[in-house]
């Protein structure tokens, strides 16, 4: 998928935001996703899985990753009372609510990078035992993020007699030039219908959905729930979240959530990890029906507390060169007193709750952590628990080679971890070229840094570089950098060396990006038309919704029908072909698109449930012998709720 075109996001507000905090918003918003892959293949068939896991124990606690998943803190529970301290969920089910699409609920990750749920959060990553001058052993979870070329690890203290958690994050840019940065640490929290959450400011910048962006405000009232305490979230009626502008002069910012029992759930930082966030899911239907699509029913409550860089997750910032950010987190679980804790007067309950986390984790109590810490941050890991992927072992390979260095101390990637995603770019770094590849396989893996651009830009200068393979991924580079007239032209060399769907489906991308759909059709039509047919159904979706969109739906049909079968069961393309099927009127399969539930339906979209309502607008027109008209699409959307399964909205419902 490449990146959006748009680097920038225009972000809407209410008019209460100041110029200050609309400083950098929207920066670096444009959603990106290369050189990653999508991952889109799962179901919702539930067998039951062998999970591995890292246990990282003492006395108090027990805490227990998930290292083949972005190295998830899966669960944290308090030994002494058997308590889950986290929102641990009892299915591993994944949605499409990440950058790659796949994302699962619970427990706690760790965003770096670029906006949304991390690359690797359905991905392997490092993971090594270490242990410190005082004797106790930690673990260290840490890869190469190849987007913006930087490293990160992420250090788990619990040495004995601790009863938090200590998270130590090293980011380190050592590139001669900055790089936007992005980091949100998501603590997914039980959820009760009393569940209040708390943070060192009543200032807060709000989801506003009928401005289609952001409002400031105080808590606990604010504009866009009125009526509404909107510490609790449970009394906030839809998908929600606002941003605590925790003030500068904050030496320890903190957030925490209070239980009806007087449990009281609570992390703090250093003052790097400056803002903090509460999500959640409203007292909706289609939010709770994503508590449970994430879950099992009733089982999935959960709400999201969060620590991050920027004021909001939308708001930009810039990663100097040759620069390390380091931050300390500590997450545990104490007593309140419920009739303070639930004081009607907001302010005088933060405060108490302000002062129960001051007594359990006092500011000076987290520097004096975070000094500890950091000395273990360059230790090198030596005894490896579990491999991440092997583009920084190529990464250092690279380095060693052109550059005369290496990685960052603190980082181990031995050559035994490239696999055959690396191997093409370590033929070209090691022989000058890109091998050449069958033309209807799916490539292997995908490269857009600039420092492999230049090297496959120098290959190509070459005869013997020269191969439609480098072009199909030269003008990948190419077009990923915005040069769209240059990618074109390594696209169509391409295609004059060998043809391949490939090339011609990329031309129809930047086709239909220019909003020429006639010329994106055709290439994608010779794309189809090659001889062994789409190489992956990715390429079908394309196609078909390209139809839909020149309202070609006969078609589309068509082309959906000749498909093979295991292409056909494709979640994306079903909902795709869907307005087809009405235009046509397939009764047959709109009835079983109704009462199908979708694996890959995406946080707040309507596409199914818009198609419901045409549906029964057009039953409704066949009754009354009357055209379908918006005023009857708006009467059979009253008349007829869709069905709690297809019901994904964020708003409403």
């Amino acid at each position: 998928m490449f990146r959006n075109r748009r680097r920038h996001r225009q972000v809407g507000d209410n008019g209460t935001l100041t110029p200050e905090l609309k400083r950098h918003l929207g920066e670096h918003a444009g959603e990106t996703y290369l050189p990653y892959r999508m991952q889109d293949r799962y179901t919702r068939e539930r067998k039951p899985i062998l999970l591995k896991t890292i246990v990282l124990e003492n006395d108090r606690l027990v805490a227990v990753f998930l290292p083949e998943y972005g190295g998830r803190l899966y669960s944290l529970k308090d030994k002494r009372t058997n308590r889950d301290m986290l929102y641990t969920n009892p299915v591993f089910q994944p949605a499409n609510l990440a950058i790659r699409n796949a994302w699962f609920s619970g427990g706690m990750e760790w965003n770096i990078g670029q906006l949304g749920h991390t690359f690797t959060t359905a991905s392997p990553v490092y993971a090594a035992k270490l242990r410190g001058e005082d004797g106790n052993e930690f673990l260290r979870i840490y890869e190469y993020e190849r987007c913006k070329n930087i490293f990160w690890h992420v250090d788990f203290h619990l040495p004995p007699g601790a009863d938090k958690l200590s998270i130590y994050v090293r980011i380190v840019n050592d590139n001669d030039v900055s790089v936007p940065m992005y980091w949100w640490t998501n603590i997914a929290a039980p959820e009760t219908p009393a569940s209040r959450v708390f943070s060192s400011t009543s200032s807060v910048i709000y989801i506003d959905h009928e401005a289609k962006g952001f409002g400031a405000g105080e808590l606990p009232e604010l504009q866009s729930v009125p009526g509404a305490d909107a510490s609790y979230p449970m009394q906030i009626p839809f998908s929600s979240e606002y941003f605590y502008l925790t003030p500068e002069d904050c030496q320890s910012p903190w957030e925490a959530v209070v239980y009806e029992d007087g449990a009281l759930l609570y992390e703090r930082s250093t003052s790097l990890l400056r803002y903090r966030k509460m999500f959640c899911w409203g007292n909706h239907a289609g939010g709770r029906r994503w508590r449970d699509f994430l879950s099992k029913p009733g089982e999935g409550n959960y709400i999201e507390i969060q620590g991050g860089l920027t004021p909001t997750q939308l708001h930009g910032i810039e990663m100097p060169a040759a620069t390390e950010w380091e931050f300390t987190q500590l997450i545990g679980m104490s007593e309140a007193d419920p009739e303070q804790a639930y004081d009607e007067q907001w302010e005088n309950a933060r405060r108490y709750i302000e002062d129960r986390v001051e007594q359990q984790l006092s500011a000076d109590m987290v520097y004096d952590i975070h000094e500890k810490l950091r000395a273990y941050a360059r230790i090198q890991p030596a005894e490896q628990l579990h491999a991440g992927s092997g583009w920084g072992a190529l990464e250092r390979l690279r380095r060693q080679k052109l550059e005369r260095r290496t990685v960052p101390d603190g980082f181990a990637f031995a050559d035994g971890s490239l696999e055959t995603a690396q191997l093409p770019w370590l033929s070209l770094l090691q022989g000058g070229r890109l091998p050449d590849c069958d033309p209807d396989s799916i490539p292997v893996s995908w490269m857009v840094q600039e420092e492999w651009m230049s090297m496959l830009a120098d290959s190509l200068k070459r005869e013997e570089g020269q191969s439609w393979n480098a072009y199909l991924h030269y003008g990948v580079m190419l077009y990923e950098h915005g040069q769209e007239e240059e990618a074109l032209k390594a696209w169509e060399r391409s295609l004059a060396l060998q043809p391949s769907g490939w090339a011609y489906r990329n031309i129809a991308v930047l086709m239909r990006e220019r909003g020429d759909n006639a010329m994106a059709l055709s290439y994608m039509e010779r794309a189809y038309g090659m001889e062994n047919g789409f190489p992956d159904r990715a390429f079908a979706e394309e196609y078909v919704d390209l139809l839909i969109r020149s309202e070609q739906y006969e078609k589309a049909w068509s082309v959906y029908e000749a498909l093979p079968a295991s292409f056909k069961q494709s979640d994306r393309l079903r909902i795709i072909v869907g307005k087809a099927a009405l235009a046509l009127h397939i009764e047959d399969f709109l009835a079983d698109l109704f009462e199908t539930e979708f694996a890959v339906i995406r946080e707040g979209e309507a596409t199914i449930v818009e198609l419901w309502y045409q549906y029964n607008a057009e039953k409704l027109a066949k009754e009354r012998n009357a055209a379908v008209t918006d005023e009857l699409i708006r009467e059979a959307a009253a008349q007829f709720p869709p069905p709690a399964h297809i019901d994904f909205r964020i708003v409403g419902g």
